[in-house]
């Protein structure tokens, strides 16, 4: 989060923030054509018509919003993509009525989301985001709900699938063994982190933070294994990992964590970093001279690809269960590319 460079910006969320605008008022709506009905809820024409257009534009406008295509190639992108909207429109719906079974809210999020957005575009209020965001023609509502979406379907999605992906060692190893020239990095160092988040806190709770960041740096003083205490403090997406954050080459790392890394030897631990919106600790796990990396500083790179690649089918693995054990109908002339055959139909019911 502090160590790469880019931040998530407001036109990232722009690009997207015209998504379904969910199924909730749809009962007031029945007098439109339906094109899909999951379970309770129904998908509308005007909002399958809608998700086209947005399409459409999101191929068409230049970068960095979108993909800047123009004739030929624009209408062959769009004819392929929109073969699937309906397929994308039933996920979500499936994925959302997950998360309502689950008690998962998003109110929360949307707030944070918003501040950190405010905080990104240097705005002084949330009234002067919603200006500027309403300012670049886009509706305020769908624009949060589109945070709402992204952030309940990726809840439910962590919950229920994330974790049924594993990798072994020896489909790494086998990974390494056929890919080792894709291995050949400068040189560089490994590195494992322990961050405490210091953003948007108070000066009593940064002091409380700072206590934190004592208490893990003298843990690991005093023997403890860098990961467990990784673990055990770490408020980074990495905690779980052990604070792994895979290999960087030379200038990879951002100045701060660099200048101190670089009087790190390998197996050495930095002193507490004050960085922007957080303490860091960070420690070197080895150190490459350059040329074929070893594997086991290729490791984690290696089960990242392997997770990144496992992860699609497991999704719709998930996905075509949730259509087999609900009801899902798609009005005549539509096509739902993620219907479930008879084949998993069979398998479900088993």
């Amino acid at each position: 989060m502090h160590h790469r460079s880019g931040k998530v910006l407001l036109a990232a969320f722009i690009l997207f923030s015209t998504l379904l605008s969910g199924t909730a008022g749809a009962q007031t709506k029945t007098l439109e054509e339906i094109v899909a009905w999951v379970n309770n809820d129904i998908i509308l024409k005007s909002e399958y018509e809608r998700r086209k257009a947005q399409l459409r534009e999101e191929l068409a406008q230049p970068a960095p919003r979108g993909r800047g295509l123009q004739g030929a190639q624009l209408e062959q992108a769009f004819n392929e993509q929109s073969k699937v909207l309906l397929q994308q429109l039933i996920d979500e719906t499936l994925l959302l009525q997950q998360a309502k079974d689950m008690g998962l809210t998003a109110d929360i999020e949307i707030t944070k989301t918003m501040d950190r957005l405010r905080q990104e575009q240097k705005l002084d209020s949330f009234e002067a985001l919603e200006k500027e965001i309403v300012g670049q023609g886009y509706n305020l509502d769908e624009f949060k709900q589109n945070i709402r979406v992204q952030y309940l379907t990726s809840q439910v999605l962590q919950r229920e699938v994330y974790p049924r992906v594993t990798i072994t060692m020896e489909e790494a190893r086998k990974y390494y063994d056929s890919h080792v020239k894709d291995f050949d990095r400068p040189a560089g160092i490994r590195v494992r982190e322990i961050t405490i988040i210091t953003e948007n806190r108070s000066p009593e709770q940064v002091a409380n933070q700072r206590k934190k960041a004592e208490e893990a740096l003298a843990a690991i003083k005093k023997g403890d294994d860098f990961g467990q205490v990784a673990d055990k403090y770490s408020e980074s997406e990495t905690a779980r990992e052990g604070g792994d954050l895979g290999f960087f080459a030379k200038g990879e790392l951002s100045p701060v964590l660099e200048t101190v890394t670089d009087k790190l030897e390998k197996g050495q631990v930095s002193d507490i970093i004050p960085v922007q919106g957080a303490f860091m600790i960070i420690k070197v796990d080895d150190k490459h001279n350059g040329g074929i990396l070893p594997f086991e500083l290729a490791q984690k790179e290696i089960f990242d690809r392997l997770w990144q690649q496992a992860v699609p089918g497991k999704v719709r693995e998930y996905l075509t269960k949730l259509r087999t054990t609900g009801f899902i109908r798609v009005a005549e002339g539509y096509v739902d590319t993620g219907a479930a055959d008879k084949t998993d139909k069979s398998a479900a019911k088993d």
